[in-house]
């Protein structure tokens, strides 16, 4: 295990601490992501739950639309009591089957006394008009009715603008401030019947789709970045003792080749001309610096002025000729 001894320096416990940080963002992400989910699921189960419901009673339930109950969400109510068709407002860029349109709303007063809001529908915006509706929408019933309706949540205020008996959002506070009537502010009803019944009733819109969406899997892709990110710390620690390995075997071999050009004294004894050896060894600017010093040795220097034993031998030499 000495060859892994470097993970204990400063640089890879750097990149350790790294990767940690980096995989607690990760599972961070990933439960925020299966939060997403699990509330995805659950508006899913409420829609099965209690979209085809039996009705509720509202005289059982007072209050659900000034206190939102999310277990009720989608689920029909029935109340009793009478329309304010002259406080109708439309909320406006309301898309529905690929289509642009309003959600008509009309203030309702029950028997009981209680002021909610009742969304009877769906129309078309008109053609190369977003302000007008498509159609002329037809009054509430005038007089007592009877109404089903499912409970749904109010909206955010988006702070748009919107043209006189229009409004951005169903904000409503707003709502009540515009129509003068003071109607729950927590949750509104979407029209499923009127008793009387009344033509050119607005379109009652489907059941929303109970689509699962993408959270599961981006949940899973974010858990496996939190391993992932020490699966690839392990492959770079390899990846060195390998490399270094492959150094250490590279610069035995180039060891033992230049060892044949040079005595034991650093004299050049090699039969090639020694300048194309040098220029041989300085082709290696890409390699590891600690290979740079094997494939160059430091040239022996030539010396000015030769010593007497040098001055003796060249006599001798020249005497034995």
């Amino acid at each position: 295990m000495h060859r892994y001894r470097f993970l204990l320096t400063g640089k890879w416990i750097g990149a350790f601490l790294l990767c940690v940080v980096f995989s607690i963002i990760c599972v961070q992400l990933a439960g925020w992501q299966m939060g997403r989910k699990e509330a995805v699921d659950h508006r899913n189960q409420l829609i099965a739950q209690n979209f085809h419901a039996d009705p509720i009673d509202y005289t059982e339930h007072r209050g659900i639309f000034s206190n939102f109950d999310g277990e009720l969400q989608w689920q029909p109510v029935k109340l009793s009591g009478e329309y304010h068709p002259d406080q109708q407002i439309l909320a406006r860029n309301r898309p529905y089957n690929g289509n642009n349109g309003f959600e008509v709303l009309v203030p309702f007063t029950t028997d009981e006394g209680d002021n909610i809001l009742i969304s009877r529908g769906w129309v078309p915006a008109g053609f190369g008009d977003a302000s007008s509706t498509a159609t002329e929408i037809g009054a509430p019933p005038s007089g007592h009715t009877t109404v089903v309706a499912r409970y749904h949540n109010g909206e955010q205020d988006t702070g748009r603008d919107a043209p006189a008996g229009q409004i951005a959002s169903i904000d409503l506070p707003e709502l009540s401030e515009m129509t003068g009537i003071p109607v729950g502010e927590a949750a509104y009803g979407l029209l499923v019947s009127e008793d009387p019944e009344v033509p050119n009733t607005p379109i009652e819109k489907d059941e929303p789709e109970q689509d699962n969406g993408p959270n599961l899997s981006y949940s899973m892709q974010w858990y496996s970045f939190a391993v992932l990110i020490y699966v690839v710390y392990g492959w770079s620690a390899r990846q060195k003792v390998r490399n270094d390995e492959l150094d250490a075997q590279l610069a035995a071999e180039l060891d033992q080749y230049y060892q044949q050009f040079y005595d034991e004294n650093g004299n050049y004894i090699g039969e090639e001309d020694e300048e194309i050896i040098i220029r041989k060894m300085q082709m290696v600017d890409d390699m590891p610096s600690h290979l740079k010093s094997i494939m160059r040795p430091k040239p022996q220097k030539k010396k000015k002025f030769r010593t007497d034993e040098e001055e003796e031998d060249a006599l001798l030499d020249s005497l034995g000729q």
